[in-house]
Formats: C-alpha cells, sequence, structure tokens
C-alpha cells in the first residue's frame, strides 16, 4: 500500500500517457480523445489514493501534518480546471496531457519535499510544465507571456540555486531536518536570496512583474491553474522552508517579512485599482491574495502558519473560480470593466459564480476568503501587530473599491431570476457551469476547515 499514494500514481499515468500518445495512430480517431479521459481518471485516481494513503514518504520527501490536506485541495482543483479544459471542445494534443500532469505532479511534491535538491527539482518540474501549458494556446500574446514566464522563471531558479548554496556552505546539508540545529546568523544572507527566488514563484512585490502580462496572455483556463495551484505551490515552499526547516525566529525576518508582505498587498491593490481590463485587474488582485497569504507567514508562530496555509486554499479556489468563469465571457470579448454587466448574457451561472468568488475575495461573510482573512487578523493580532491588522483593514477598502468596480453592473439576484427560464444552452458550456457550482459550492464548503 506505500506506493498508493498521489505521486506515484501521477508518474505512472505520464508513463502510461507517453506510451499510449506513441501508440495513438494505432488507435484511431478516438486515440487521442481516450487519452484525454485516461487523464482525468488519473487525476480522480490521485485525489482518491491521496484521501485514503496520503502523500509520498521517502529519504527526500516526507508527510507533514498539513501535507494531506494541501495536496487534497491541489489535486481537486487540477481535476476541475482540467475538465473545464476539456469542455472547450478543442482539438488538445497529448502535450496538455503530459505538461498537466507534470506540473500537478510537480506542485504537489514541493508539498512533501524534505531537502532543498527535492524541493529545487520539484519546483523546475512544475515551472517547464507551466511554460508549455502557457505557450499551447496558440494567441496572439501567447509567445511573448510564456517568454516572459520562462525568462522570470531562469532567474528565479538561478537566484533560489545561490540562495542553496550559501545555506549550504553554512551549514554543510541540505535537508531541512537537520537545519533546527545549526546557529542562525549565517544564514541570513541565504534566506534573503531565497525569498527572492521563491518570490518569482509566488509573485511577490517586486518580483511580479512577469505575472500581469502572463496572466493576461495566457488562455484563461490555464491562468486559472497557474494563478491557484502553481502559486500555491510555491508558497507552501516559503511555509515549509521558514517555519518548518530553518531556524528563523528573527526581527530580522520578521521585518523582510512584513516589508515584502505589506508592499504586495498595498502596491498591487492601487495597480488593480487603475486598470480598466478586467484580466489584467484580476492579475493584480491575485498578487495581493499571495501578500495577504505571506503577511500571516511574517509572524513565525503556530497560529501564523496555520493560517497561511489555510488562506492559501481559501484565495486558491476563488481564483481558479474567477479565471475559469471569466474564461467564458473572454471569448464573448467582455474585456472591460464597462462590460461586466454583459457577462449574464454569456452564462448567468458563470456571472453568478464569477460575482461570488470574487465576493470571497475581498473578504465578504459568509465566503471562505471571509475565515481565511479573519485568521490572518487573529495571527498578527495575537502576536503583537495590531497595527499592520489596522493597515490591511485600510488595504481591503482599496481592495473593496476595484473589486466592486467591475461587480457593479452585475446583480446577482436578477439572475438567478432568469435561470429559470429556459433557453437552449450548449452542451460544452453547460459542462462548465456544472463545473463552476461545483467549485463555488466549495467557498462554503471549505469554511469547516477554518
Amino acid at each position: 500500500m506505500e506506493y498508493l499514494n498521489p505521486q506515484y500514481i501521477l508518474f505512472s499515468g505520464i508513463l502510461l500517457v507517453i506510451l499510449l500518445d506513441f501508440l495513438r495512430h494505432s488507435l484511431g480517431k478516438s486515440g487521442k480523445g481516450f487519452i484525454h479521459y485516461l487523464t482525468a481518471i488519473i487525476l480522480v485516481t490521485s485525489f482518491v489514493f491521496n484521501a485514503f494513503y496520503g502523500t509520498m514518504n521517502i529519504h527526500m520527501f516526507s508527510e507533514t501534518e498539513y501535507s494531506q490536506f494541501i495536496t487534497s485541495f491541489m489535486l481537486f482543483i487540477s481535476l476541475f480546471v482540467y475538465l473545464f479544459i476539456l469542455a472547450d471542445r478543442e482539438e488538445h494534443s497529448s502535450v496538455l496531457d503530459i505538461s498537466y500532469l507534470s506540473a500537478v505532479l510537480g506542485a504537489t511534491l514541493v508539498v512533501i519535499s524534505s531537502n532543498f535538491i527535492s524541493l529545487f527539482l520539484s519546483i523546475e518540474l512544475l515551472s517547464i510544465s507551466s511554460y508549455a501549458l502557457v505557450y499551447m494556446h496558440k494567441s496572439s500574446g501567447a509567445l511573448e507571456g510564456a517568454v516572459k514566464y520562462l525568462s522570470t522563471g531562469i532567474v528565479s531558479m538561478v537566484i533560489l540555486i545561490f540562495g542553496i548554496s550559501i545555506i549550504y556552505a553554512g551549514a554543510g546539508t541540505l535537508s531541512f531536518s537537520s537545519l533546527h540545529n545549526v546557529s542562525y546568523l549565517p544564514f541570513i544572507a541565504g534566506i534573503s536570496i531565497i525569498v527572492a527566488g521563491l518570490g518569482f514563484k509566488s509573485t511577490l512585490v517586486p518580483f511580479h512583474m512577469w505575472a500581469p502580462d502572463t496572466y493576461e496572455a495566457s488562455k484563461s483556463s490555464i491562468t486559472a491553474f497557474i494563478s491557484s495551484v502553481s502559486k500555491a505551490a510555491g508558497l507552501i515552499a516559503m511555509i515549509r522552508i521558514f517555519f518548518f526547516a530553518l531556524p528563523v525566529s528573527s526581527s530580522f525576518v520578521t521585518a523582510l517579512f512584513l516589508s515584502i508582505a505589506i508592499l504586495t498587498i498595498f502596491l498591487s491593490a492601487f495597480l488593480a485599482s487603475v486598470q480598466d481590463r478586467i484580466k489584467r485587474l484580476l492579475a493584480y488582485s491575485s498578487i495581493s491574495q499571495a501578500g495577504f497569504a505571506f503577511i500571516s507567514l511574517a509572524v513565525l508562530t503556530s497560529k501564523g502558519a496555520q493560517a497561511a496555509i489555510f488562506y492559501v486554499f481559501a484565495f486558491a479556489i476563488a481564483d481558479a473560480i474567477v479565471f475559469l468563469a471569466y474564461d467564458m465571457f473572454e471569448s464573448k470579448k467582455i474585456i472591460y470593466r464597462k462590460d461586466s454587466g454583459k457577462m449574464y448574457s454569456v452564462s448567468k451561472i458563470g456571472a453568478v459564480s464569477f460575482f461570488i468568488a470574487m465576493l470571497s475575495l475581498a473578504g465578504f461573510p459568509p465566503t471562505i476568503g471571509f475565515f481565511g482573512k479573519l485568521l490572518i487578523f487573529y495571527a498578527l493580532f495575537s502576536s503583537g501587530y495590531a497595527y499592520i491588522v489596522l493597515l490591511l483593514f485600510f488595504s481591503l477598502l482599496v481592495s473593496t473599491f476595484y473589486y466592486f468596480s467591475v461587480l457593479a453592473d452585475m446583480n446577482p439576484l436578477v439572475a438567478l431570476r432568469e435561470i429559470k427560464t429556459k433557453h437552449k444552452v450548449k452542451m460544452d458550456q453547460r459542462l462548465k457551469e456544472i463545473i463552476l457550482v461545483v467549485l463555488t459550492l466549495s467557498l462554503f464548503v471549505g469554511i469547516i476547515f477554518a
């Protein structure tokens, strides 16, 4: 039973998809579709096996008290994003399946990495697969977005390797479990550099430059994966390193983390408020959510780490919903804020899901985003950072402004009444709406984890 965990299932699935791709021509016209359905089955199986058997536990990868929960929500979001992509009825090559499964495998391996080498390789697997996913949709800006993502990814990996080398030079080990017994002082430079390296993946300011352009150039369903699962992996990597591995209890680290988090939250909120394009506004909103998750880690307490983990879960689901819903609207040329009232004409269920997910990102009760922010405020306040809580309240006022600038023309009550009216809906749109309904319900079901 030790091999019945999601990582082994995903790895075996990747090999099986590659093998079937070689044999695809002998399978006939149905071969490509069969591979897509197989990929969905692999994701479902991984999710089920994770629930029963947990994650992989070997030399360079080990379970933690939170790894099974995080792996579960990553697989949950990944499954529904992939089903949404399939619902497009477009011609997707098997490269999509291989890249997508590899990205999901990399994200789940980041969660359980117990060594800097395994962490670096897991992030690289996730990153390389994500580059391919961005470029796969051959839109006018896909190449530009992929190149920006690739170039910043290379820079971040070089920075991360440099930081790891400094840690190794001072400690003589790369194992997380061995770093607890090492003096903290030699690691100040290494810690700062690692924060910069992982900051690119987590879209923390000032390492966020690639995100708005890449998000806007990518197909929105792919952006949903990058802004939720991929970003969550980067933030979880920071939690794993700075709370569970390195001995970082110091005023320097706290000041560094708080500065980066506050800068991320306020700068992204300001930039979002001046955006006229909906997707670019959503990109800066996603950056702001990463800042909220990171600021609770800054207090370096168990309450802060737990609040950060829960908030990563909360914003990842909401981010996935808004980008998936916007994928339906973008295809109908709903690009600017002033066009938000037209969303109901495309999909009333999609518009309602978009509306609720935006409320969750803004932190309105009774959504999961409200409880996530509440846990962050509690962690900060109990650690003596009441003034930070006041600053965050001010940032919420700013974010509420730009969220409602999009939602102002949307009346969900009208949409709910109009849903009862019968009209012909294409099957692919109906499938997308079902996926959005399931994810939207999870915004409320997830409250029990708070």
